[in-house]
């Protein structure tokens, strides 16, 4: 598979061409973008081993799991067993967002250990959401009308909601208070977009704006439609001195929909760049 097919795939799932393509198979896609040659097989087949070490722990053929029994066997596969968690640059090293690194080195950021972490429960029928609290992302699992939370980044620990509530106060401050609203769940689109994200943050702090450009794009491949991706691209591409690339970004950002002040902003942006070509 070249660069090109792999580019063409995101493009086709971000359009909802793909069906097939899970949340775990896009975070492989986009891992291999920049070494075509990866062997993904290796990764599905990896995968696969763990749902099934998983489902042996918790006797899934003896009938219904309870959701403690799902949260335990993960933690006794994935974390005890094989490895994976945080470490010491868990968010702070590029490599933590992406999937194929991940999974070679068992070190990732929460949005990566989630993937992993979510793929191990979904081949096995299992109901799992991706939960998004500031700086944090956690898995939902739901069993007999029964849910529990685990960190991923917390070598799959439960957490109870106090748990919850002293993440939130430690990142937001001690006014921060544990609401429904505090937890964000995640389609796989937007988990997608979050571990991209991660990657790209940490490119933008090291001055690699050209690095970072390319993981905007592959973004954008993914969620077309999303006018914030647009206004970044724009931007990112102003600094870089691609006028055209910038105005067609902002033209798109604009055509898809921006707030007043924002649509006033980037119309002013616009004429500045458009200045530029001439």
């Amino acid at each position: 598979m070249t660069r090109g097919d792999i580019l063409d795939q995101l493009t086709r799932y971000g359009l909802g061409n793909e069906p097939k393509l899970q949340l775990a198979d896009v975070a492989l896609l986009i891992g291999a973008v920049d070494r075509p040659s990866l062997p993904l097989d290796r990764y599905h087949r990896h995968l696969e081993k763990l749902s099934e070490k998983v489902g042996d722990y918790a006797r899934i053929t003896e009938g219904p799991v309870p959701v403690a029994v799902m949260i335990d066997g993960l933690r006794q596969v994935l974390s005890r067993h094989y490895g994976y968690g945080g470490g010491e640059s868990g968010g702070t090293d590029e490599d933590c967002f992406d999937l194929t690194r991940v999974i070679d080195s068992r070190t990732g950021s929460s949005n990566a250990l989630s993937i992993v972490y979510a793929a191990a429960a979904r081949r096995l029928g299992w109901q799992v959401d991706l939960i998004h609290i500031p700086g944090r992302i956690l898995v939902r699992l739901e069993s007999q009308s029964e849910r529990l939370i685990a960190d991923p980044l917390g070598d799959g620990q439960t957490l109870e909601p106090a748990d919850i509530r002293a993440h939130l106060k430690s990142f937001d401050g001690n006014q921060a208070e544990l609401t429904p609203g505090s937890l964000k769940v995640l389609d796989d689109r937007q988990a997608l977009l979050k571990l991209l994200a991660g990657r790209k943050s940490i490119l933008l702090r090291s001055k690699r704006l050209e690095d970072a450009a390319v993981v905007l794009d592959v973004s954008l491949r993914i969620a077309p439609e999303e006018p914030s991706l647009w206004r970044e691209s724009g931007l990112l591409n102003a600094r870089l001195d691609r006028i055209e690339a910038a105005v067609d970004a902002l033209e798109e950002y604009l055509r898809l929909g921006a707030g007043e002040q924002a649509r006033y902003n980037t119309t002013i942006l616009l004429q500045e760049l458009r200045t530029r070509l001439t």
